[in-house]
């Protein structure tokens, strides 16, 4: 495996298009590309950015998203466009979109997602899914659901939900020659991928055990039989109009956790909105019966969970490594699905984040990636046995080589 990486901070997006992709080119020192990961600011997402690529890197499949920033090693870069160029003799990959997620229902998309991957796919041997959506749909876990349904549910997944400027206006996916919204786009790898798989968030537990005691999909209408939002209002001691005021922080800071049998971290849910009725508006569903707690996020828990999945990614690529294997693969890039819950939480020391993951997995190494809405990712990943959840606050670090 070849890789080749470009940055422009052009804020034209024609300019950073041709800028990105010959520092990529002539990185990558090969003709033969197999695909392209394109990311860039909301602001620079434009069809011109595809028509650029489709021009010099004709019939080359292309995949990515728009995000409020782009990782590149341990910097982060808003107004800026990244391309990362891979050529491979011994990888299988697909890639496929679905459109119009809200009129099918995102579990329908999630189906027609898997199936028009695995159309697209000759070899018996699939390896890994990677996804990116549309980061203002309400039904995330639904998407990843109906994906499980058609690729297995101890099928490893991992992902993104696209991000904007903070505007939660409208995000963007790449997928060859369109720039789509209301859309999800997927890779499937295969043959001889070797990838280290790690996810973490650091929040942790406050308070008394609660029961969802009535919910549907995404709302939580009722906590220990009482009206939802009431738990934030005895723990802050605001009034609903209060708790609206500040709910970017509070949710930042204090989102609900869901305890899940046999999982060692919570599933986090942020809370978007606040309902007439008293109701929580969640970005994941919620099931009823759940226990939940209210959660609470420090920097030093925030650094402390990121260095813990670098290494666990890390020492899960190694494990997946044949023992008898004539030539051990080693890693050759790192993708960062980055929560934007967590840069805004630890603001000046999210760079210090990114250089404790850097450390932890091998300095030399190119890390790539984007700031999220949400993530996607098996809780028990070392064996990728178990369900792929919908994710807030949580950063998801894939080691890939081959």
């Amino acid at each position: 495996m070849q890789i080749g990486l470009g940055l422009s901070k052009h804020r034209d997006p024609l300019s950073a298009a041709n800028e990105a992709l010959w520092q990529a080119k002539a990185a990558i020192g090969t003709d033969k590309i197999s695909l392209a990961f394109v990311f860039s600011s909301a602001e620079l997402a434009s069809p011109a950015l595809l028509k650029t690529f489709q021009v010099y890197l004709p019939r080359i499949p292309i995949i990515g998203c728009s995000s409020l920033a782009v990782i590149h090693n341990s910097n982060i870069h808003k107004h800026s466009l990244m391309i990362l160029l891979i050529s491979t003799k011994e990888l299988q990959i697909s890639v496929a979109s679905v459109k119009n997620i809200r009129e099918k229902s995102a579990f329908v998309a999630g189906q027609e997602l898997a199936k028009n991957l695995l159309e697209r796919f000759w070899s018996p041997k699939r390896d890994l899914a990677m996804i990116f959506c549309d980061g203002l749909i309400e039904e995330g876990s639904k998407l990843i659901l109906g994906i499980q349904q058609i690729l297995g549910s101890s099928f490893p997944i991992a992902g993104a939900s696209a991000s904007d400027n903070l505007r939660f206006y409208k995000t963007y996916l790449y997928y060859n020659n369109e720039m789509l919204t209301d859309a999800a786009v997927g890779i499937l790898w295969g043959g001889k991928l070797n990838f280290g798989l790690s996810l973490r968030h650091g929040w942790k537990p406050l308070g008394k055990p609660r029961t969802i005691t009535e919910s549907k999909g995404n709302i939580i209408k009722e906590i220990d039989n009482q009206k939802a939002v009431k738990l934030y209002q005895d723990y802050f001691a605001k009034d609903v109009l209060n708790l609206k005021k500040e709910l970017k922080y509070i949710s930042t800071l204090y989102p609900i956790g869901l305890y899940l049998e046999g999982e060692q971290e919570y599933l986090l849910r942020n809370i978007i909105s606040i309902n007439e009725d008293g109701s929580l508006i969640c970005q994941g569903d919620v099931p009823s019966g759940s226990r939940a707690r209210l959660m609470i996020g420090t920097e030093e828990s925030c650094l402390d969970a990121a260095q813990e999945a670098a290494h666990e990614a890390k020492e899960n690529f190694n494990l997946l490594i044949p023992p008898f294997a004539k030539t051990k693969p080693s890693i050759k890039f790192v993708f960062v699905f980055n929560s934007v819950s967590r840069y805004i939480l630890l603001r000046r020391k999210a760079n210090e984040e990114l250089n404790m993951i850097h450390k932890a997995i091998g300095i030399e190494l190119p890390l790539i990636g984007i700031y999220t809405y949400g993530e996607q990712g098996p809780l028990k990943a070392t064996a990728y046995q178990g369900k792929v959840h919908f994710h807030n606050q949580t950063i998801v670090i894939i080691a890939l080589g081959g």
